[in-house]
Order: structure tokens, then sequence, then C-alpha cells
């Protein structure tokens, strides 16, 4: 793929990212991220100037066994299997080497722009939103990548998935921003087992056949270079063996975000302590690769993913909410679910961050609710939602109590019985509701300051109360800075011959302290389509 269909140029990507330098990641190291050599004097030296993981290990020079190819994917996730398939598609031979034993994503979404439906003023209206919601840190040009390529990538990957019988459900939404009617979709895997992971594993089966070559079990420890530019990636097998998978054309880094490094976490995402793992195996390994390489990772704060909640369960709308203590703790306006951490976070603290469900609280809900979602969500519609993809919120998913005092203990049970760690009483939770009721009317928020609009009492019964909190960490977003055409640049923002990024291996998509979640499946629709661009313009050169 040329730049020329990317619909971006480098000296315009300069201009509109404004990235400053972060200073020099090129001696990079690791602890828990690989397969750590012993340090060189200067890189030990260095180290007292930064975390351990960034000192560079001496370079690996033996190897078992040599292969050789034109592209090299590390990482078997969905934005590694689409850079596989379009580096097959044009021609290449390619490898795709994987930490674990087979392909692997996560979630259930991935979200394209309608090319056909949105004109040019549309189109650039959701690359604009998109920057607003990253509080105008992304980079614009990437984004476009995204809305340009998305439909082409994820009708792809749709299609290759439901031709071994993994069927993706499309849900279609429309996005209101700055006067436009942003069409958009989304393939859904809710209804399949495995969710998204399904349509991943029969699309790596389908690529190897195709003529890919899989090796699983073998992480990438460090990548190989002559001169200054990458040829390769060095791995080890089960036995611990160092092989060389040379690259003729490139070194595409697939291989996810930090998330379940800690030391990284605390370095580039400290606001996700305590916080729990959604997996294990985001090692971060492939990221300290490509900085030993002379690759620079995106300027902090980093964008985490903290989600939780189950889709039928979840219910955004500013009714009362109650803390682990069963106290309000404040104004409910902000209550979608991709922000609620910013606000239980400080709950982590009291049990020493060794218990993420103590980011938990509860939605007190009145059973009238749904008369006022209407004009609630017309008011506010990125902040409204009783939806998760095509799925509905389900009452009968939540504790109800005919009394305050019957709900009271029916949340305390709840607690008890999924171990949360909550130090709720009756009394707490009976004297917070007939708080809230006086502020309701008075018709002004004397302890939060929330817009009278949303001051609706909680009385009348059944009463409802919504288990909420997103104390799950899927991932971070986040990763190595890359140009236009994905390759990873240096510390003076040179991009590095041979090697590229994609997925949350790279950056600058995202730059908010949160992922927005009005655009549903956006993060999986990035990987997939700055693979599925990348792959092919790698196997070009």
């Amino acid at each position: 793929m040329t730049k020329e269909q990317l619909g971006v140029s480098r000296r315009n990507f300069l201009k509109a990212s404004g990235i400053t330098a972060m200073g020099a990641f090129a001696a990079a190291g690791l602890t828990g991220c690989g397969q750590p050599k012993t340090a060189s004097k200067e890189t030990e030296s260095a180290a007292s100037t930064g975390p351990a993981f960034l000192q560079a290990p001496e370079p690996i020079v033996d190897f078992s066994e040599t292969k050789e190819y034109d592209v090299v994917v590390v990482g078997a996730g969905e934005s590694g299997l689409s850079a596989v398939h379009t580096a097959l598609e044009n021609g290449a031979t390619v490898a795709c080497v994987q930490n674990v034993n087979t392909a692997q994503t996560t979630g259930n979404m991935g979200a394209y722009l309608d090319i056909d439906a949105n004109d040019e003023a549309a189109l650039q209206a959701c690359v604009s939103f998109i920057n607003w919601k990253s509080d105008y840190r992304s980079d614009r040009h990437l984004v476009e990548v995204w809305a340009r390529n998305s439909q082409e990538a994820l009708t792809w990957w749709a299609e290759e998935a439901a031709a071994a019988g993994v069927e993706s459900v499309r849900h279609d939404a429309v996005l209101p921003y700055n006067g436009y009617e942003i069409a958009l979709h989304a393939n859904t895997y809710f209804h399949v087992k495995g969710n998204h992971g399904a349509a991943a594993l029969v699309i790596a089966d389908s690529l190897a056949k195709a003529g890919a070559e899989f090796f699983y079990n073998t992480p990438c420890v460090q990548l190989y270079k002559e001169d200054k530019a990458v040829k390769g990636a060095i791995c080890t097998d089960v036995d611990g063996n160092n092989i060389l998978f040379k690259a003729t054309k490139g070194v595409i880094l697939a291989c996810g975000d930090y998330s379940s490094n800690d030391e990284m976490r605390d370095y580039y995402a400290p606001d996700t302590k305590g916080f729990a793992r959604f997996v294990d195996f985001r090692d971060g390994s492939g990221l300290c690769a490509g900085m030993w390489a002379g690759a620079i990772m995106t300027p902090t704060t980093h964008t985490k993913m903290i989600h939780g909640e189950p889709a039928n369960v979840r219910l955004e709308m500013p009714f009362l909410f109650l803390d682990r203590h069963g106290n309000r703790f404040m104004d409910e306006t902000c209550c979608r679910m991709g922000y609620m951490n910013n606000f239980a976070r400080k709950y982590l603290t009291e049990v020493g961050f060794e218990d993420s469900t103590a980011a938990k609280f509860f939605s007190i809900v009145p059973s009238n609710w749904e008369s006022y979602y209407e004009e609630w969500k017309a008011a506010s519609p990125y902040d409204i939602s009783m939806h998760n993809g095509s799925n509905k919120v389900n009452p009968e998913a939540w504790i109800s109590g005919e009394t305050p005092e019957e709900l009271a203990q029916n949340m305390i049970d709840y607690a008890a019985k999924n171990e949360w760690a909550m130090d709720l009483s009756v009394d707490a939770i009976v004297t917070s509701i007939a708080r809230y009721n006086e502020l309701c009317t008075l018709g002004r928020d004397e302890d939060y300051g929330k817009d009278a609009k949303y001051l609706v009492e909680i009385s009348g019964g059944p009463y409802y109360a919504i288990p909420r909190g997103s104390n799950k960490l899927p991932a971070i977003l986040g990763g190595l800075l890359v140009n236009e055409n994905h390759q990873c640049l240096n510390e003076s923002f040179e991009p590095i011959q041979g090697l590229f990024a994609v997925g949350n291996a790279s950056g600058q998509f995202f730059g908010g302290v949160d992922y927005p979640m009005d655009i549903e499946g956006l993060s999986i629709g990035r990987a997939i389509t700055s693979g599925y661009v990348c792959g092919g313009y790698v196997a070009s050169l």
C-alpha cells in the first residue's frame, strides 16, 4: 500500500503531531520483559538514570538456527494477523512469532467507518471527534488512516472468519458531532464462545494454509540490526535456543501493550496501580526490544482501558452512586464506565492496592428510570447509555428490594457473595438514599453540585442497585512512536529502517487519560486496520 493510498505525508505528519522529545530511550533494557543478558558497563551506568527495563542487554550473537523471510511479524493478535494477511497478499514471505501457544485477542467488537455513507466532511468530523476525546494528543493522520481504511480491513476480517464458521453480527451506530451524523459499524462477537478471540483463531489457521509460517511459544527477546537498520527478530524457543528470524523488508511489532508488566505500568501509567490484570502475557517485551533498537515510546500519560462490567448489567445514567462504604462519593453526571475508575481509584489505597474490587460501587436506580432515558440521552449523547453494542441492559440482572432497607441488605449479601472488598451497613445505605432524596426535593445539590435536571428521587419502589465499577485493565493504549506508515521513530524523530509497530504496540492514536468508549470497538478496529495497512506497505518495499 503506497503513501498516496494512506492519504498522508511525512511532512504533514511531523507538522501536525506536535510531539516533543522525551529523552534518549535508545539505551533500554528489561527485567521481567523477556530474557535479559548481563549488561555492559555503559548500560549499567545508564541504568541509574531510569528504570531497569530500559537497560539494554548485551546483543545476542549466537543462534541455533537462522530463518529468512521478507516480513517478520511479532505477535499473533488482531493487528499481527491483519499484517500477515496483507503482507502475504502483496507477495511477501511471512513469519509470525508469538510469545504464547496460540493466536490470541480479547474483546467483542471491531469498529469501522462507513466510507460509502459518510462524505468527506463527516469523515473529517469523525477524526476530529476522536482527537477531542483524546485530549487533542492523538496524531490526526494516524486516525485518518483508520477512517479511510477501516471498512476494507474490518470487512476482510469478518469475511475471513465467517468463511471458517465464525460469523459476526454487524452493529450499526450513528455518532452526532459538529452537526454531522457519522455512520459507523462494528463486527460483534458477543454471541460466539471465545468472542473476538474465536475469530482470531480461525483466521490464523487460514493464514497458515495460505503460506504464512507461525511460531508459537517463541517470544521475541531482541531485534537484530545490521548497521542502523533492523533486519530481523531474535526469538527463543521452548528449549531456550536463540533463533534469528531475518527480515529483508521489515519487522512489524504487533506485540500489544505492557499491561501485565507492573514495572512498566508504574513507570508509564502509574494511575493503573491496583487494578486487576486482564491477562498475564502482555509483558511489554516487544516494546522493550523496540526501544533497545532505538525506538522511543509515546509521551506519557498513556491511555488506560479499564473494564469490568457485564454488558447486560451496565446502565450509564446519572442517578445515585454509593461507594464501598455505602456513601455517596461524586457528582454522578460522569457515569460512563471508561471514566469511573478515576473516582473509585482512591478506594484502592484503603486496601493497600491488594484487592481491585475495592473500586466497585453501586448505582441506585428508581423503578421509573427508563422514563428519563430519551430526554437525558438527547441532552448528553456521549454520556448516557443503556446499550453495549446491540445488547440492552436487563433489570432482572440487577439487585432489587421493595424498601430501601431490603435493597440495602441485598446489596450487602451480593457484595459478600462476590467477595468484594466492601464495608457496607444497612444504616449507611438507607441514610445516603434519604439524604439524596432531600437534595432532590430541594432541587439543588449542596453536596456535589449536580445539575438539577438529574436530581431524581429514589422513591416509590421497587428499588434497584446496579453493581458497577471497572476494576480490570484489558489494555494500555500507548506504544512506540510511529510515522504515517507505522514506521518507528528514533529520538530525533527519524524513521528507523526496517522497524514498524501496529495496534497497541504503536502510539499516538489515542491520547487521553482514559479510553473513550463513544465509538464502541474502536481499539480493535484500529488494531486490525493498522496491521492491515502496514503489512501491505512493508511487503511493497
